[in-house]
């Protein structure tokens, strides 16, 4: 608009000047007025756009919203508030979760991923909350603890996403302690097995009869073997056989372990990856709060905790009174 007026301006003086072109003696020189009205204006206006600064590089933010009556400052301040409070619960659970630390315990580590991993719809939808509407109503105290929390998001983010190698290196030592200890079981199963095979080949021949059941009251025999050397070679073949279920089951329990293993490190990393992007993207969506210029429309409302002296003198003034 100042533009156009200005050029209309330029355009109106340049017709008068091109019709009534004057002369005018002054101190015995010829001088036009069209042309000396023309530069004084030339140089009025550029002075004047000159000290206007750019609101594109000068980083002004204008503010055209229009005010919030009284019931949406309300819900706004109500808003922030629950906020407030889910990050307040949201940090009493990471306390839980990180304590007691176990540094360099590969289980741990990996459990604390997942409850880390859990815990963060509720941070999100607080920092939804409270930065929602921007640079109005905000006090003192308040505009600072929003730039620690615009920072906060961006160490979050990159912590998650430095979580996703761990999860990986412990991934692999967890498979690796799953392993042994399956082999420990399943050596300790053999063991045992050869000791009594041993014992049953150092057996005497009464100790072999000793096996054999006697008939019960009715004279009826259960299906055993009649012979000593029968009992011997049907508790070989129970051995063997004990031994290659051991072999099955172990491998068994290796692929259960390790499915399980690689669809939870697969969870893992998806939800640190997207938790860590989200969180640098509410820092990058947050560049207001770390700037001085943004709340410069803005009047600075007056924090609840200077209200307190106030709450209590009143109510002091009122004991007064009563008394």
């Amino acid at each position: 608009m100042q533009r156009a007026i200005t050029f209309v301006l330029l355009f109106n003086l340049c017709l008068r000047s091109l019709l009534y072109k004057t002369t005018v003696m002054l101190d015995g020189h010829f001088l036009h007025c069209g042309k000396n009205l023309m530069e004084a204006l030339t140089m009025t206006i550029s002075s004047n756009y000159s000290s206007v600064p750019d609101p594109r590089t000068s980083g002004i933010v204008s503010n055209p919203a229009a005010p919030l009556n009284n019931q949406q400052q309300k819900t706004l301040m109500l808003s922030r508030r629950v906020g407030y409070a889910l990050l307040l619960l949201c940090l009493i659970d990471l306390l839980y979760v990180l304590l007691p630390p176990e540094l360099l315990n590969p289980v741990w580590e990996y459990q604390t991923i997942g409850d880390l991993v859990k815990l963060v719809p509720v941070p999100l939808l607080a920092m939804m909350l409270i930065f929602y509407g921007d640079t109005a109503l905000r006090s003192k105290p308040e505009r600072l603890a929003l730039r620690i929390l615009s920072w906060a998001t961006l160490a979050i983010g990159i912590i998650f996403l430095l979580l996703v190698p761990l999860t990986f290196t412990d991934a692999v030592r967890i498979h690796q302690f799953n392993n042994n200890q399956i082999n420990t079981q399943v050596s300790q199963q053999r063991l045992q097995l050869d000791a009594t095979r041993k014992q049953l080949e150092k057996a005497s021949p009464e100790q072999l009869r000793s096996l054999v059941p006697t008939p019960d009251k009715n004279g009826n025999l259960p299906d055993v073997p009649n012979s000593p050397e029968q009992a011997k070679n049907q508790i070989l073949n129970n051995l063997n056989r004990a031994k290659e279920q051991a072999e099955q089951q172990a491998t068994q329990a290796r692929s259960n372990l390790r499915q399980n293993l690689v669809k939870n490190t697969v969870k893992l990393v998806a939800e640190s990856l997207i938790a860590g992007c989200f969180f640098i993207y509410i820092w990058t969506m947050t560049a207001w709060t770390r700037r001085k210029e943004s709340y410069q429309y803005e009047a600075v409302r007056q924090s609840s905790l200077t209200s307190l002296p106030k709450l209590f003198r009143g109510l002091g003034t009122r004991s007064r009174r009563r008394l």
